[in-house]
């Protein structure tokens, strides 16, 4: 056979063969094989042709008389992939129900730190402040985010539930005092700082001055708590928390004081 002969066999059979493999491709496929199946069939072996038992389960024989073990030119291939999807749905069953409980345990721990936070509200020995007018009331914080925003060392919003703030029953006028045990001064980029560092620690305690009187707003000039009548309502209704100044430090500040 002459070389060229050779050459046009050789490309004749390299046709064939890649035909061939083409053709199993499209059968797998039409069986329902995916890459993905194929990977979690790995070693699998068919034990019993009768009820489609396989090596790696999840499918245990119990067939009357054993196994029926397939014969050498039996095509396990659908009894594999069977097999393979039964395991592939148990494992995203299995996946779902710790997501679920996962879940729970998230729900539980929250509600345990609402209770908590309800207790220290009503709790008599917590330090009354501001000639009783406030209390310091200490918040752990859990790592990640905190769920608010202030302004300067006050509580200007708080995200709605289920953010952390929200959850550990945080109000949108609190002061923040002290991170840890450490004060902090009256500057957001300074508690901002701290919490940050504080947050690679673990969970983070927030020490807040809450008004024990409904209708009380935080005054930062006079750094206390004062009646709502002590502020111009365009305080209360345009600055908000951590801006707005009593109706007294704002007529000093307009006298040039």
């Amino acid at each position: 056979m002459s070389r060229q002969a050779a050459a046009i066999s050789a490309k004749k059979d390299q046709k064939a063969a890649l035909a061939e493999k083409n053709a199993e491709k499209e059968r797998l496929a039409a069986l329902g094989l995916t890459p993905a199946l194929k990977k979690l069939i790995g070693t699998d072996v068919l034990l019993c042709t009768e009820c489609g038992a396989t090596q790696l389960g999840p499918t245990i024989c119990e067939c009357k008389g054993g196994k029926r073990k397939p014969a050498p030119d039996f095509e396990p291939t659908p009894q594999l992939i069977a097999a393979a999807q039964a395991r592939q749905a148990a494992g995203k069953s299995l996946d779902m129900k710790a997501n679920a409980n996962q879940q729970a345990q998230v729900a539980k721990d929250r509600e345990k730190r609402r209770e908590k936070t309800e207790a220290d509200k009503n709790d008599l020995s917590v330090e009354h402040q501001g000639d009783g007018i406030e209390v310091s009331q200490i918040v752990e914080f859990p790592v990640g985010k905190l769920g608010m925003d202030i302004e300067a060392n006050c509580v200007c919003k708080v995200g709605d539930s289920p953010s952390n703030a929200a959850e550990l029953g945080v109000k949108t006028g609190w002061v923040i005092s002290q991170i840890n045990g450490t004060p902090v001064p009256p500057k957001k980029a300074a508690i901002i700082k701290e919490v940050a560092a504080c947050m690679k620690l673990g969970p983070v305690k927030f020490s807040f001055r809450v008004p024990i009187i409904d209708g009380y707003n935080f005054c930062g000039n006079c750094d206390k708590y004062q009646a709502a009548e002590s502020f111009n309502e365009s305080q209360i209704t345009e600055k908000g928390p951590g801006k707005q100044i009593c109706a007294g430090c704002e007529e000093f500040a307009d006298m040039g004081f």
